[in-house]
């Protein structure tokens, strides 16, 4: 169906990673919780503000950690990631400069300082800069299929499909049509 939207799976990032967002979290509260309890001054209502609105982040920021989507729609790209969106068109894309990459092994890709994003060791997502100080949007989940996407801006788009060939293939038909 023409201007349907194709959905492409993102590779799954391991529900161990929420581990950097929770212990910290957890932390805190501990602490909190033990600091309120030895001070004569503070008051355990100090706690039923508190602790709840550390829970409650908690709560925002794992759901804000599965809310991953990649879909071609209408001759845009539109990248779903955490907290952020970002439509490309098409053709806005270099496709004859894209390639599937590994992070490990193409350093010089790799996202460097986060301007707008939500990241943990092995995760991000959201706005960054490169090494050679270009915009990159990012969504990636395994740094070892990442399919690089350079815009006509000199931005980049960094993506974790499950299938990058196959994203990249849809791109290029997208793109000819």
């Amino acid at each position: 169906m023409a201007g349907a939207a194709t959905e492409f799976a993102v590779a799954p990032a391991p529900i161990w990673r929420l581990l950097w967002l929770w212990v910290p979290l957890l932390g805190i509260a501990v602490l909190i919780v033990s600091t309120t309890l030895q001070h004569e001054q503070r008051t355990p209502m100090e706690l039923g503000y508190t602790v709840p609105f550390l829970l409650l982040l908690m709560g925002v920021l794992s759901w804000a950690f599965f809310r991953r989507r990649i879909q071609l729609q209408h001759g845009e790209l539109v990248v779903t990631s955490t907290f952020y969106r970002r439509r490309t068109a098409v053709s806005s894309l270099q496709l004859d400069k894209a390639r599937i990459v590994d992070l490990a092994e193409h350093t010089e890709l790799k996202p460097g300082l986060k301007i707008n994003g939500y990241g943990m060791p092995g995760f991000q997502s959201g706005h960054y800069r490169m090494g050679d100080r270009r915009k990159a949007f990012c969504l990636i989940t395994d740094a070892s299929r990442v399919l690089y996407l350079p815009l006509r801006d000199d931005s980049v788009l960094l993506l974790s499909p499950e299938q990058p060939r196959a994203l990249l293939d849809a791109l290029n038909a997208q793109a000819t049509r």
